[in-house]
């Protein structure tokens, strides 16, 4: 990236989301502690799914995507005016679709619900228990969908502000919804009805939307939406984004499909688990594959642009090395601390040390996916950058029956650790897609075999110091300060293994961050 603007633009962004992901931790140990990793959990989760869905893909993904450069087009060509119109008409067009999407969504909850209760009431108590189980989670998706215009609408607002220069308020968003949701669980108090926490998650949703209107009025954006007319950038933005759209579908679907087949063929509450080890592996997706992806698609684009294809691969290569590298020391320490992190996180209140026991390798298993999750944003994003729109969305399409198939094959037999490691195949055999594309497109191979071994060491050197740690620290290991000593020796062993093994690579890593430092 380059200019002064893009780069503050990145560390804001990058510190209100550390900032989220943290707060979002603490959310999900207040979740834990007041309705524990019960079945109302569970069905919380499998409740939650479907806005959150709808937001990553009209929200934060295939619409933001495809309205940010068209805005940005318009207001070079035509003025700010026509800017502002087109941005008002497209949330018009989305408000429109997500008022279908939620009265749709009611009309089919609602009516399964009226279907289930019409069923007579089954005699056995197992049974019993899982059709109320049931009920609970169709009556909290229906609570939780208007959730969906909200954030999507939130989403929406953070392209012009960006394209005004002003990133705060969008990277402050998600921060915000966690500051209410922790607030009203505190205020409802353990062994509190579960059915009372979306109410809380709505007004997190509408104070999310409200606070990027200052943002918007500040550069003339309408607060308001339009009715969308004919517009042909209207058009032409709505059809740029469906092929992100399938992409981004096909990765929602394998996460659904992961929580449903371990709700139906492990138990009830056994999704919770599963949860909880996706929002444990966010942390380090979100400080080094997300950053690392984002930060390289500027400059994909432009090389690609300029038919600079031998660069782009060398850039390709090296962000595919450097990340593989990080990846794999984050994923061997975590993979060793699993058990103390889960206890200084989650293991309050309701949430006992059976369900640390029980957590734990079901977090290492989804932990094997972290490397190819990582790679798959560079990849695609390459493949984007170089015209290639439809690659990535086959490749996650792809994945789909892979995952299902060894989830129906591991889960009966593994327990809840089966959905980890068919995720793991699933997204491995997706990034293995997406390198035969980049070959076709003359930007592979993206990983050379022969560094394989010296990318690889740092990692392991990482995982030898923080098992060492929690051997010497031994019981308290499971404390604040054990975490913190065996995260901290991880750190340094990778730190000087890389030093040693990659002197160049680093004394470059080095350059750049104090250059950078410099220039903020």
């Amino acid at each position: 990236m380059s200019g002064r603007g893009a780069l503050r633009g990145a560390l804001v962004t990058a510190v209100w989301t550390l900032l989220s992901r943290i707060l979002g931790f603490a959310r999900d140990a207040v979740m834990l502690a007041t309705f524990g990793a019960s079945s109302a959990t569970g069905n919380f989760v499998i409740a939650w799914m479907v806005p959150n869905l709808a937001r990553r893909l009209f929200g934060e993904g295939a619409v933001s995507a495809a309205v940010q450069p068209a805005l940005a087009r318009v207001q070079q060509q035509q003025g700010a005016e026509a800017s502002h119109r087109l941005y008002a008409r497209f949330q018009g067009l989305l408000l429109v679709a997500l008022a279908v999407l939620v009265i749709g969504g009611e009309l089919v909850v609602l009516g399964w619900r009226a279907a289930l209760l019409a069923q007579p009431v089954p005699g056995e108590a197992l049974a019993a228990a899982a059709r109320a189980a049931d009920l609970e989670a169709l009556e909290l998706t229906a609570m939780l969908l208007p959730y969906v215009v909200p954030i999507c609408l939130t989403a929406l607002a953070g392209a012009p502000q960006q394209l005004s220069g002003r990133f705060s308020l969008p990277a402050l968003a998600p921060a915000m919804l966690n500051v209410v949701w922790i607030s009203w669980l505190l205020f409802l108090g353990p062994g509190a009805d579960i059915l009372w926490l979306p109410a809380g998650v709505l007004v997190g949703g509408l104070m999310q939307w409200l606070m990027q209107w200052p943002g918007l009025r500040a550069d003339g954006w309408p607060l308001l939406p339009r009715r969308p007319g004919g517009d042909p950038e209207l058009r032409s933005s709505v059809r740029a984004f469906f092929p992100v759209l399938l992409g981004l579908a096909a990765i929602q679907l394998n996460l659904m499909i992961d929580q449903i087949l371990v709700r139906e063929l492990v138990s009830e509450q056994a999704n919770s688990y599963t949860y909880a080890a996706n929002r444990l592996l966010q942390l380090p997706m979100a400080l080094v594959g997300i950053s690392a992806a984002t930060g390289a698609m500027p400059l994909f684009a432009k090389l690609a642009a300029e038919g600079r294809r031998e660069e782009l691969a060398g850039h390709l290569r090296t962000g595919v090395e450097l990340t593989l590298l990080l990846m794999i020391a984050a994923g061997g320490g975590l993979f060793v601390l699993a058990a103390p992190v889960i206890t200084v996180l989650f293991e309050h209140g309701r949430f006992t040390a059976a369900d640390t026991a029980a957590l734990t390798p079901v977090l290492q298993a989804y932990l094997w996916s972290l490397p190819a999750s990582a790679l798959i944003g560079l990849a695609a994003r390459a493949c984007q950058a170089s015209g290639n729109l439809r690659g990535p969305a086959q490749a996650a399409v792809a994945a789909i029956p892979i995952n299902l198939g060894l989830d129906l094959l591991l889960l009966p037999r593994m327990g809840v650790a089966g959905a980890g490691y068919a995720t793991a195949v699933a997204l491995s055999f997706q990034f293995l897609l997406l390198t035969r594309m980049l070959g076709a497109l003359r930007l592979g191979p993206v990983l050379g075999l022969a560094r394989l071994p010296r990318l690889l060491l740092p990692g392991l050197a990482a995982t030898a110091a923080a098992w060492g740690t929690t051997l010497a620290l031994g019981a308290q290991a499971s404390s604040a300060l054990g975490v913190v000593l065996g995260i901290g020796a991880g750190v340094l062993a990778a730190t000087l293994a890389a030093r040693l093994l990659l002197p160049d690579d680093f004394a470059q890593l080095v350059a750049v961050l104090r250059r950078r430092r410099r220039r903020v």
